[in-house]
C-alpha cells in the first residue's frame, strides 16, 4: 500500500488522536496516583500516599528516582521539573503507542497470534484467559496481565521497547483509555499499514505536530536543547530517495568489488551503471561480516531497512563466491582482531548459513545513532521486526529462529549527572580509572545536542596520555588505544556489577546504563565505516554547542548538514558516502567550503539528483540527493528533476535510471530530462564552483568570454538593515507632507517579480546621521555613499531575475539590491540586459532564489556598448513607457491618471491597456532576441538561443487581466466625493502622456491634498451621503447614460445597491484595503466608523485626520441639531407621547427606532471617549493612528489587526510613535531616560542619560603557582 499523501493524513490523525489519550491518561495516572503533578512540578511526598497498593507504591518510588536521574543537579529548578514531567508523559504515551503498534505489525506478519487487532476477542487473549480463568480477575484487568506477558518474551530481543521496568515504560493505560486506544489503531482505514514497513517510522514523524515543532521555530531561530533539534528535524525520507543512497553506495561498492558480476545490477532499480561499465574484479571479495553501514541520524532505521534487503543478496553470493574459490578467498583484513572464521567453517551447510543471515545483519553491519532515545527504540524494532520477516519469508519456524543480539542502534543520551552516584561509583574504582571515567563524562556532556558530530575518538588519546601515559607526543598511538580498550572493559564491567549489586537503586541502574551507552557511542565513532548514508538535520546547530562546531569543524559548521557531512566523510575514508539535503548548497555562497570539499576532497561527488521542493514532507526546503566516493573517476552523474510532479518524482527517477543503464530496453520518452554526466572540473566554470548541473554546454563558454557585470560595468550594492521595518517603512500616502519631502525618501526594498517597473510605493524614513536607528541592535548600515543616486534596483527573493529603474532620491534596504552603471549611457543597456532571458539564466546557474548583490556583481555581462544591447537599452525603455502607462490607471500610483474620465463605456477600460501589455511583452521579446544575438557573435553559435517561456508572466498582465474595472470605478468615485481628486483634473489623454523619465526623483504628494469634505456618512438624503455622492458624480461625468453604467457596476460586483456595497464590510472597505495594501503593510485611507450593526457608517478620510476630526463628526452628524442620534431622538419621543394609541405598525416602528436609537448613542458615546486623548500623527502610519478606534471597525481582519495593534501599544512594544506618547506620556518620557533612539523620536534628547562605559578588562600576567 502506498504511503500517498491521504494514507499519511490518516495516519497522522491516528497518532495524534493517541498521543491525546494516552498523554491525558497519563498526567491524570501521575497526578492524582502518583503524586507527581505535570503543571506544577510538584512532588508529593512517598508518606502521603497511602491510598497505594505495593505495587504501585513501588512504581511511584522508581518513578522519582527517574525524576531525579533526568533533573540531575537542577532537583530544585520548578521550571525544569515541569519540563521534565512533561518529558515523562511523553516518553510512556509514546512508549506504549509503539508497543502496540508494534504488536499489530507482528501480528500482520504471522509472527505473533492475534493479540491486539481484535481488542478483547483476540484470539491470543481468548486462550491466555481460559487457561488462567478468573485468577487474573476482571476482563480489563486479564488483559492488560496477558499484554504485559508479551511483553516480557519479547524484552528478550527487544529490550529497548517491551522492557516494563525500564524508564519510558513504568505506566500502562487504565481499561477505558485502552480501549479507546485499541479503537483507534484498529480502524478499518488504518488496518492495512500495519504489514507495510514504514509504518512504524510514519508513526515516529507524525509524534510531534506540525504546531509544536513551529511553537519551537517561533520560540527560538536555533534549537535550545537536544529534543528540539530532533522535533525540528523530524523528516521521514521517501522509499525512492532511499534506494537511489543505498543502490549507489552499498549496491555501487557490491558491484564494484564483484567487478560487476552480482545479481544487485538487477536488483538495485536505482543503481547508476553505465552499459558497458565492468569493473576489475579483485583477487578476494569482502567477507560481508566486515562490511559496516551507518546512518548517523536513523530515525526510524529507514535506510536500514533497504540495506538489509542487499546485505541478505550479499551475503548469499558471499557464500556461493566462497564455495567456488574455498576458505580464505574472503578478505577479512579490515578486522583481525574479530579472527573471523570462513563461512563454510562456520556453518554446517547453506541452510544453517541461511538461517543465520538475519542476525549477522543486525550484529554486524547496519549501525544507527540518533539524538532521540525514541528514535533508537523505534530503530531497534524496525530492524528486528525486518530480520523476522526474512525468517517468515524463509519458512523458518519461530523456535528455530536465531536470537539476534543487542546490535548497533545507538541513543545518544545525556552522560549521568548525579554527582553523588558518580562518587559512589568512582570509589570502587582504580585511582586512574576513576579519573579517567569521570573526564570521559566530561567528554561526553555534549552528546545529547551533536551525537557523531563529537568527535569523542579525536578526544580520547590526550585523555589516556594524560591518565596512563603522562605528557606524550602521540608517538605511542597503538600503546594508548590498547591502554583506553583495557580501561573501557574495566570500566564496563564495573558499570555492569552496579547495576547488580543488591544495594543499588533504580536511580543507580539508571545511571550506569546512561554511561554504557556513551562508552557504546565511543566504540561506534572509532569504526571505519564502507557506507554512510543519512538524512541530516539542517538548519542551526544547538546555542550551547555552537562553539564546540565551529571549532571542530571550522568552515563546515555554518549548517548542520554540512557538518554531517563532513563528519561523514571523516568516519568513510575510503568508503561511500549517501545524503539527501538541502539543495542550497549546491550554489549558494556560503557554501562553497563544502562544495569543495566533495569535489576535491578524500570522498569526491559521484551522483547527484537535484529533486526540488515537498520531497521531505513538511519541510520548508527544496531538497537535492547525492553520492560521494573514494572511488573517483573524475565524473559527477546529475540529473535535474526540480519541476517534475511530486508524486511522480520516483517512478521517473527509476525509469530515467533505467534508460541510462539500458538504453535499449525501454522506448524513449523525449519528454523525460536525462541524465547528465560531466568531468567535475566542469564547475570550475562557475563563479565559487556552484554545482551548475543544468548548465548548456552554450551557456558556459560565456563565463569566460563576458567579464562579471561588476566592476566592468557597474557597481552591485546591498543596502541597510533598518532594525525595525514597521517602524521605519510606510506606503507613500501614510505620511504627511511637513516630513516627506525632507525625511521619507523612495526605498527599494523589494517585492513581486516586475521586470522594467517597480510601482514605488514604499518610503523608508531617514534622519540626520540615522540617530534614531543607530540605537537599535538590528541596524546595519551599508552603501550609504550610493543613497540618493539614480540606478538599477531588483528584489532578492525571486527566482528569477527581474530588474527596474532605481530613481534618484532613493534608499534601498538588505531586500532589495542596486547596481549603478559606471556611465549613465549603460543605464538602460544594463537594465535590459538584467531582464533578459539570457540574463536570467546565467544568474540561475550559480545563483538560488536571494539574488544579493554579490552574485549578481559576477553575472557575465556582454559590452553594454555593443550595437545590440543599445538597441535593447531603447526596447527596455519603450516596454518601460507600456509599463508606466498602465501603472498611472492605478490609484495607488503617485503617477495616478484616471481612465475612466476619458471612456464613454467603463468596462472596455481592458481593452486600453491589454494594447499596452501586448507592447510591454514584444519588448520584452525583442531585449531577449537582440541579447542573444550578442552572445551567438561571441559563441560563434548561430543559432544560440535562450527561451524565456518558463518565466512567470509580469506584474503588468496580472494587473490587466484581474483589473476589476467596476470595483475602480466606485473607489476613483469615492475619492471625488471626499476631495480627494476632481472630475476634470484627469483630462489628460493616456495613450499620449509624456511618460517622463524613471531615473529622476520622485516627488510625493505626502498627504497635501485639500480635501473638501472630511467626513462622509451612509445616510440616504444627507448633504454628505457617499452613496448619494458617488451617484451624483457618475451623473456628473456620464450623465444621461449614467443609469446604465450604475447597473453595469451592480451586476458585475454582485450587489443590489452601491449603498449595500459600501455598508457591508467584506465590500467596498474589503477591496479597497486589499487595494492598499502591499507585502505585510495595510494602509487603507477610507475609513468606515460604525455601529455595531451596521445601521450608520460615519466614513473618515485618513489624509484629513486631526484631533478635532473625532469632536467635529459627533457635532456635524450625531449630536448637532441636524444630526443623526438627534433626529432618531427625536421620532422616538413622537412616538413615545403616543403611548398606548400607537398602532402595531408604529409600535414595530418605535422599537427599531429605539434600537437605532442606542446604537447611535453608543456610536456617539465611544467617539466622545477616544476624541480627547486622540491626536493623531501621521508618520505614525495608518495601522497605528486607527488603532485606538479599532471597536468601531466591523471588518473583522482589519479589526483583529487594529486590536493587536493597539494592544502593543498598551504594553509599550511601539512607544516610539507619537500615540504613544499622546495616550502614555509619562511611560515614554521615563523610556528616554535609557533608549536614546525613542528619546530622538519625540524629541526629548535632554532626558536621555549616557550610561557609564563599562571598564576595560586588563590581563595580567600569570604568577607562580597559577595566580593571577
Amino acid at each position: 500500500m502506498a504511503f500517498d499523501q491521504s494514507t499519511r493524513g490518516r495516519l497522522q490523525k491516528l497518532v495524534n488522536t493517541c498521543r491525546s489519550l494516552l498523554s491525558e491518561e497519563f498526567s491524570i495516572q501521575l497526578q492524582q496516583a502518583y503524586g507527581l503533578d505535570p503543571k506544577t512540578g510538584d512532588v508529593t511526598p512517598m508518606a502521603r500516599l497511602i491510598h497505594l497498593d505495593d505495587r504501585q507504591r513501588h512504581t511511584a518510588q522508581v518513578l522519582r528516582q527517574t525524576l531525579a536521574h533526568y533533573l540531575g543537579a537542577d532537583a530544585d529548578d520548578t521550571d525544569h521539573r515541569i519540563a521534565v514531567l512533561d518529558r515523562v508523559v511523553r516518553e510512556q504515551a509514546f512508549t506504549v503507542l509503539n508497543r502496540l503498534a508494534a504488536l499489530l505489525m507482528m501480528e500482520a506478519r504471522g509472527q505473533l497470534i492475534e493479540s491486539v487487532s481484535k481488542g478483547y476477542q483476540s484470539r491470543g487473549y481468548q486462550l491466555y484467559s481460559k487457561i488462567a480463568g478468573n485468577a487474573l480477575g476482571e476482563t480489563g484487568q486479564a488483559y492488560q496481565v496477558y499484554l504485559f506477558s508479551v511483553f516480557d518474551e519479547l524484552t528478550q530481543e527487544l529490550p529497548a521497547l517491551f522492557d516494563r521496568y525500564a524508564a519510558n515504560g513504568l505506566l500502562f493505560p487504565r481499561e477505558t483509555a485502552l480501549r479507546a486506544v485499541l479503537g483507534e489503531l484498529n480502524h478499518f482505514e488504518i488496518e492495512p499499514l500495519w504489514a507495510e514497513d514504514e509504518t512504524i517510522g510514519w508513526i515516529y514523524q507524525y509524534f510531534n505536530s506540525k504546531e509544536e515543532r513551529k511553537a519551537m521555530r517561533d520560540a527560538s531561530q536555533a534549537p535550545r536543547n537536544s529534543r528540539e533539534l530532533a522535533v525540528r528535524n523530524q523528516f521521514f525520507t521517501p522509499r525512492y530517495v532511499v534506494e537511489f543512497l543505498v543502490d549507489n553506495t552499498l549496491g555501487r561498492l557490491w558491484f564494484n568489488a564483484t567487478g560487476g558480476q552480482t545479481e544487485l545490477r538487477d536488483r538495485c532499480q536505482y543503481l547508476l551503471v553505465k552499459p558497458d561499465e565492468q569493473p576489475q574484479a579483485s583477487s578476494k571479495v569482502r567477507d560481508p561480516r566486515t562490511l559496516k553501514l551507518l546512518d548517523p541520524a536513523c530515525g526510524s532505521m529507514h535506510f536500514g531497512l533497504y540495506a538489509f534487503d542487499l546485505f541478505l543478496e550479499i551475503y548469499r553470493e558471499t557464500w556461493a563466491w566462497e564455495q567456488q574459490n574455498g576458505p580464505g578467498s574472503l578478505d577479512v583484513s579490515t578486522q583481525p582482531q574479530a579472527a573471523l572464521k570462513p563461512l563454510c567453517r562456520t556453518y554446517e551447510d547453506e541452510a544453517a548459513f541461511t538461517r543465520d543471515l538475519p542476525r549477522l545483519i543486525i550484529e554486524h553491519n547496519i549501525y544507527g545513532v540518533d539524538i532521540d532515545p525514541r528514535a533508537a527504540q523505534i530503530a531497534s524494532l524496525a530492524l528486528w521486526l525486518r530480520a523476522q520477516r526474512a525468517w517468515h519469508e524463509a519458512g523458518v519456524k519461530a523456535k528455530d529462529r536465531p536470537r539476534i543480539g543487542q546490535g548497533h542502534v545507538v541513543a545518544a543520551v545525556a552522560p549521568p549527572a548525579e554527582r553523588e552516584l558518580r562518587h559512589q561509583f568512582a570509589a570502587n574504582l582504580d585511582q586512574r580509572d576513576a579519573e579517567l571515567f569521570e573526564k570521559t563524562l566530561q567528554l561526553l556532556k555534549g552528546l545529547p545536542e551533536l551525537g557523531v558530530l563529537l568527535q569523542v575518538e579525536h578526544e580520547l588519546p590526550s585523555l589516556i596520555r594524560q591518565v596512563y601515559v603522562g605528557k606524550g607526543t602521540g608517538l605511542f598511538a597503538e600503546q594508548e588505544q590498547e591502554s583506553w580498550l583495557n580501561a573501557e572493559a574495566r570500566l564496563r564491567a564495573a558499570l555492569t556489577e552496579f547495576t547488580q549489586a543488591s544495594h543499588s537503586t533504580y536511580q543507580g541502574r539508571l545511571f550506569a546504563q546512561d554511561a554504557l551507552q556513551g562508552l557504546r557511542l565511543i566504540d561506534l565513532c572509532s569504526e571505519v565505516f564502507d557506507v554512510v548514508v543519512m538524512n541530516p538535520p539542517f538548519g542551526d546547530g544547538s546555542t550551547e554547542w555552537s562553539g564546540y562546531l565551529s571549532n571542530r569543524y571550522g568552515k563546515h559548521a555554518n549548517n548542520l548538514f554540512c557538518t554531517f557531512i563532513a563528519r561523514a566523510i571523516s568516519l568513510s575514508k575510503l568508503g561511500f558516502v549517501g545524503a539527501i539535503t538541502d539543495n542550497t548548497w549546491l550554489k549558494k555562497t556560503d557554501y562553497e567550503d563544502l562544495r569543495e570539499l566533495v569535489l576535491d576532497g578524500d570522498l569526491q561527488l559521484a551522483n547527484l539528483v537535484d529533486l526540488g521542493w515537498g520531497v521531505l514532507d513538511d519541510a520548508n526546503v527544496a531538497a537535492c540527493a547525492f553520492t560521494l566516493s573514494a572511488l573517483s573517476t573524475d565524473i559527477v552523474n546529475t540529473l535535474d528533476l526540480q519541476e517534475s510532479p511530486l508524486d511522480g518524482k520516483g517512478d521517473l527517477l527509476r525509469t530515467v535510471v533505467s534508460q541510462f543503464s539500458n538504453p535499449f530496453s525501454l522506448k524513449e520518452q523525449p519528454s523525460a530530462p536525462q541524465i547528465n554526466s560531466v568531468d567535475r572540473r566542469f564547475f570550475d566554470n562557475f563563479p565559487g564552483k556552484a554545482i551548475a548541473h543544468e548548465a548548456p554546454p552554450a551557456f558556459v563558454s560565456l563565463f569566460t568570454l563576458w567579464p562579471g557585470i561588476d566592476p566592468s560595468f557597474c557597481k552591485t550594492r546591498r543596502g541597510y538593515t533598518p532594525g525595525d521595518t514597521f517602524r521605519f517603512f510606510r506606503l507613500w500616502w501614510e505620511v504627511s507632507s511637513d516630513l516627506g519631502a525632507q525625511k521619507w525618501w523612495t526605498l527599494n526594498n523589494g517585492g513581486a517579480y516586475s521586470p522594467i517597473i517597480t510601482d514605488g510605493l514604499l518610503v523608508g524614513y531617514r534622519d540626520d546621521g540615522w540617530s534614531q536607528y543607530r540605537p537599535l541592535s538590528g541596524f546595519r548600515l551599508e552603501s550609504e555613499q550610493w543613497f540618493g543616486k539614480p540606478g538599477i534596483g531588483w528584489g532578492k527573493r525571486t527566482d528569477y531575475m527581474y530588474a527596474y529603474p532605481l530613481p534618484a532620491g532613493s534608499i534601498f534596504s538588505h531586500e532589495g539590491h542596486c547596481a549603478f552603471p559606471t556611465d549613465d549611457v549603460y543605464l538602460w543597456p544594463l537594465l535590459a540586459y538584467l531582464n533578459s532571458s539570457l540574463g536570467q539564466q546565467l544568474l540561475n546557474l550559480f545563483c538560488g532564489q536571494h539574488k544579493l548583490a554579490g552574485y549578481v556583481s559576477n553575472l557575465p555581462c556582454p559590452p553594454l556598448n555593443s550595437e545590440e544591447l543599445r538597441l535593447a537599452g531603447d526596447a527596455a525603455k519603450e516596454c518601460w513607457e507600456a509599463a508606466s502607462k498602465i501603472s498611472r490607471t492605478s490609484e495607488q500610483s503617485e503617477i495616478y491618471n484616471s481612465p475612466f474620465s476619458q471612456i464613454t463605456k467603463p468596462w472596455e477600460v481592458n481593452k486600453l491597456l491589454s494594447g499596452w501589455v501586448d507592447i510591454y511583452f514584444k519588448k520584452i521579446a525583442e531585449i531577449d532576441r537582440l541579447v542573444d544575438k550578442c552572445a551567438a557573435k561571441a559563441t560563434n553559435i548561430s543559432s544560440f538561443s535562450s527561451s524565456g517561456d518558463d518565466r512567470p508572466r509580469a506584474f503588468v498582465e496580472k494587473f490587466c487581466t484581474s483589473y476589476d474595472w467596476a470595483r475602480e470605478l466606485v473607489s476613483y468615485l469615492f475619492g471625488c466625493a471626499v476631495g480627494r481628486w476632481s472630475v476634470g483634473e484627469f483630462d489628460s489623454d493616456l495613450e499620449n502622456l509624456c511618460a517622463g523619465n524613471p531615473f529622476e526623483k520622485i516627488n510625493y504628494h505626502f498627504l497635501d491634498v485639500d480635501a473638501r469634505n472630511v467626513v462622509l456618512v451612509d445616510d440616504p438624503g444627507a448633504p454628505l451621503d457617499a452613496s448619494g455622492l458617488i451617484r451624483s458624480y457618475l451623473r456628473k461625468i456620464w450623465n444621461e447614460d449614467a443609469d446604465v453604467i450604475e447597473s453595469a457596476i451592480l451586476e458585475h460586483i454582485g450587489e443590489e445597491s452601491l449603498r449595500s456595497y459600501l455598508v457591508r464590510p467584506n465590500g467596498f472597505f474589503a477591496d479597497h484595503r486589499d487595494r492598499y495594501s502591499k507585502g505585510r503593510r495595510s494602509a487603507p485611507v477610507y475609513w468606515p466608523l460604525s455601529t455595531a450593526s451596521g445601521s450608520y457608517t460615519l466614513w473618515v478620510y485618513y489624509p484629513s485626520l486631526s484631533n478635532q476630526t473625532l469632536f467635529s463628526a459627533v457635532n456635524d452628524f450625531l449630536d448637532g441639531p441636524n444630526g443623526k442620534l438627534t433626529q432618531v431622538s427625536r421620532e422616538c419621543a413622537e412616538l413615545r407621547i403616543t403611548g398606548s394609541g400607537r398602532s402595531r405598525d408604529e409600535e414595530k416602528q418605535y422599537e427599531t427606532l429605539q434600537t437605532f436609537e442606542q446604537e447611535l448613542t453608543d456610536l456617539r458615546d465611544n467617539l466622545l471617549k477616544i476624541a480627547p486623548t486622540f491626536q493623531p500623527n501621521h508618520n505614525d502610519g495608518v495601522q497605528i493612528t486607527a488603532a485606538p478606534l479599532w471597536p468601531l471597525f466591523r471588518h473583522k481582519p482589519w479589526q483583529k489587526v487594529l486590536k493587536d495593534t493597539w494592544g502593543k501599544l498598551e504594553k509599550g512594544d511601539y512607544d516610539w510613535a507619537r500615540l504613544a506618547a499622546a495616550y502614555w506620556p509619562e511611560r515614554v518620557r521615563e523610556k528616554c531616560k535609557n533608549d536614546k533612539s525613542l528619546a530622538i523620536a519625540h524629541g526629548l534628547e535632554e532626558l536621555y542619560v549616557e550610561p557609564e562605559a563599562a571598564p576595560k578588562k586588563t590581563r595580567g600576567k600569570k604568577k607562580a603557582g597559577g595566580e593571577e
